[in-house]
C-alpha cells in the first residue's frame, strides 16, 4: 500500500506557505504562479489554516470582497485536516471523502512536511490498481 511519504518523495515536499496577514490577492498570485490549488497558512511555525480555490470562490469572489485588502486570516479554512507520513492512501482517501475536502497537510511531530491533494491520492490509487492488474495478468502465465 502506498504511503503519504512515498507520494511526497515522488512529487516533492514543496508546499506554498503564507502568513495570516498575506492578502488574498498575493495568495492567489502565488497559487497561480506555482499552479497549486491551496496554500497552507502558518503563524510562528504552526499551521493555523489553509486557503484553497474553494475558499477564494466562496469567501471572496461570490461575496464581492476586495482581494487586495482581505487577508488570509479572514478567509482561510481552519482547523486544517492532516495526515502523517506513514498513513496509506486508502486512509487519506477516506479522510478526504468523509470531510468533503481536497487537501491534507502532512504533519510530523508538529511540523508541516508537505501537502497532498485528492489528485495525488487518486494517482497513487490508480498506480496501485494498475500494478495489481499487471500482477494478476502475469501470474497465470
Amino acid at each position: 500500500m502506498t504511503t503519504v511519504e512515498q507520494i511526497l518523495m515522488e512529487k516533492g515536499p514543496a508546499t506554498i506557505v503564507a502568513d495570516p496577514a498575506t492578502t488574498v490577492f498575493d495568495a492567489a498570485r502565488l497559487m497561480t504562479e506555482d499552479n497549486v490549488g491551496a496554500i497552507v497558512v502558518r503563524e510562528a511555525g504552526t499551521v493555523v489554516g489553509i486557503f484553497t480555490e474553494r475558499d477564494l470562490m466562496r469567501r471572496v469572489v461570490a461575496v464581492d470582497k476586495d482581494p487586495k485588502t482581505l487577508v488570509m486570516a479572514d478567509v482561510m479554512s481552519s482547523p486544517v485536516m492532516s495526515c502523517r507520513l506513514e498513513d496509506d492512501v486508502r486512509h487519506c482517501s477516506k479522510l478526504l471523502s468523509d470531510s468533503r475536502i481536497r487537501h491534507l497537510a502532512v504533519i510530523e511531530d508538529g511540523v508541516l512536511v508537505g501537502l497532498i491533494s485528492s489528485r495525488d491520492i487518486q494517482t497513487a490509487e490508480i498506480r496501485e490498481d494498475e500494478q495489481r492488474i499487471d500482477q494478476l495478468l502475469h501470474s497465470g502465465q
